[in-house]
């Protein structure tokens, strides 16, 4: 929130020269006092914090506080599957392509950012993938007896083609990552087109089981969905 800053106008009677070094003093002592005040507070704080894990713990508050996308979002999860798509372009050709064989799974990732950190190796375990972190990887990975196309998108390195792709499917608008997004098949006024939806953030305050069970779901729905219309479907 914004300090709001206002000044009163208007012209008021001088006080006498007196008085006015009286406030003068007055406010110098309370400064000092306070700056005094705050120096053996923090000093406590500080020998507290650095003695016991309560730093530590702090410390994680304050960059999850500082992550921007941790600011926009924390985790997402009211989403809908959609055929606008976010910035009222049209798909990607690699998603095009992919989608003629099976449903896309896009990962988005980024530089300082809590969430990314938290999910980046429940994704690995999950898909069973291994990769560095800040690189771009895609990979046909098989859920459950089917195919998905896992695209990982890291934005701070990743190609133009690719950071540009983010605006298409960030439904909320606001850049927020971790982002992940489902791409599968639906009717559109008879024909088969892309349908996706876009969950943001670690799914869960803090239940990796959860997390997983999400992940479960949405893959299960955009395959059902994806195999009902890939006959009708001409990208």
């Amino acid at each position: 929130m914004k300090n709001q800053i206002t000044e009163n106008g208007g012209n008021k009677k001088k006080k006498s020269r007196t008085s006015f070094k009286i406030l003068l003093q007055n406010d110098k002592n309370t400064f000092i006092s306070q700056i005094v005040i705050l120096i053996f507070i923090s000093g406590a704080l500080g020998g507290m914090f650095f003695a016991t894990d309560i730093y530590g713990e702090v410390q994680d508050v304050i960059v999850e506080t500082l992550c921007l996308s941790c600011i926009k979002l924390e985790y997402k999860l009211n989403q809908e599957y959609t055929f606008q798509t976010a910035n009222g372009g049209t798909h990607p050709d690699f998603i095009l392509e992919n989608l003629s064989n099976n449903i896309v799974f896009l990962h988005y990732s980024g530089d300082a950012c809590h969430g990314c950190e938290i999910m980046f190796p429940i994704i690995k375990e999950f898909f069973n993938i291994e990769f560095e972190k800040e690189d771009f990887h895609s990979e046909k990975i098989t859920f459950e007896e089917s195919n998905i196309s896992y695209i990982y998108i890291y934005k701070d390195t990743a190609t133009k083609k690719m950071r540009d792709s983010y605006k298409v499917y960030d439904i909320q608008g606001d850049g927020g990552i971790p982002m992940f997004t489902a791409i599968t098949l639906n009717y559109n006024r008879g024909f088969a087109e892309p349908y996706y939806v876009s969950i943001y953030g670690t799914l869960d305050p803090n239940d990796d089981e959860n997390r997983i069970q999400i992940l479960t779901d949405l893959l299960k729905e955009s395959i059902k969905l994806h195999e009902d219309h890939i006959e009708s479907y001409n990208p």
